[in-house]
């Protein structure tokens, strides 16, 4: 009797032990389904990304775009330097420079403006290429507007946007450097240099250099009055576009730029600044 008691509660123990394990696992946790604009965090559906921040990224491409298109009128700054050249061949001027002060600087200031006109000229193509990482950047916005449902994680796009951002902010702060010491510093003194040569040039070789020195200077103040005057409107632009893309960026999609990508905003921003003597950001 004892042993078959033991038997039943043995078989019992088997019956239980196979019921516990045939218990059905869990449900995994269905995946988050955000709207459109919104990513998982945490699981939790957060709001990252607005039709006013794809908006305002288009408005600042525009912009670079414009300045681009500004640039097209670089050769103002180029004439009056080119009038200089063309007097420096003249062999009156070549005589009258062997004995002026003011004249034998020509060459070092034609070789300086050339190369400042030439920074220019490279500044001009890299905003394009800004223009394009702003352009990837809206791309990456843009999806995010239209993936109503998608299960993407907030780490997951900080760091797609992050790239996009680093991208188009890093290279551009080093152009807009290299624009502000290699073209608009020496531009804005030597643009003045060309015009008193220029002047020193035209009231003394005009007569004996013939009807090429009358051609070079019938235009030469006209030239230089236009070249001073871009100078003026642009030498501003494009610290004030860099500081403004830079703000928006950060303002716009704070929750989608790393820790990392703000310090590398904040610092370009300092050097740039820094360049033009303007306080640091606060």
């Amino acid at each position: 009797m004892r042993i078959a008691w033991i038997v039943v509660v043995v078989v019992s123990l088997g019956a239980c032990k196979g019921k516990q394990q045939e218990a059905p696992a869990p449900a995994d946790k269905a995946p988050v389904k955000c709207p459109a604009g919104q990513v998982d965090n945490g699981g939790t559906c957060v709001a990252v990304v607005t039709p006013d921040a794809v908006a305002a990224v288009t408005q600042q491409q525009s912009r670079i775009d414009e300045l681009a298109k500004l640039l097209d009128q670089v050769e103002v700054v180029q004439a009056p330097i080119e009038i200089l050249d063309g007097l420096r061949q003249i062999d009156a001027w070549k005589a009258f420079a062997a004995s002026n002060d003011k004249a034998k600087i020509a060459d070092e200031v034609v070789a300086a403006a050339n190369n400042a006109v030439k920074t220019l000229r490279a500044f001009k193509a890299s905003l394009g290429e800004v223009s394009t990482r702003l352009g990837n950047l809206k791309g990456e916005l843009d999806k995010l507007m239209v993936d109503s449902g998608a299960t993407r994680k907030l780490e997951e796009v900080r760091v797609a946007v992050s790239a996009q951002v680093k991208a188009a902010i890093e290279p551009f702060a080093a152009q807009v450097a290299d624009t502000i010491q290699n073209a608009i510093v020496p531009l804005s003194a030597k643009l003045d240099d060309v015009s008193a040569i220029v002047d020193i040039a035209c009231g003394t070789v005009k007569l004996s250099g013939g009807d090429k020195a009358k051609d070079l200077c019938k235009d030469a103040k006209t030239a230089i009055d236009k070249s001073t005057a871009f100078l003026a409107d642009f030498k501003k632009r494009p610290t004030a576009l860099f500081d403004d893309v830079a703000q928006t960026l950060e303002a716009k999609l704070g929750q989608l730029i790393d820790t990392e990508t703000k310090q590398l905003i904040d610092a370009a921003q300092a050097k740039v600044n820094a360049l033009l003597a303007l306080p640091p950001k606060p």
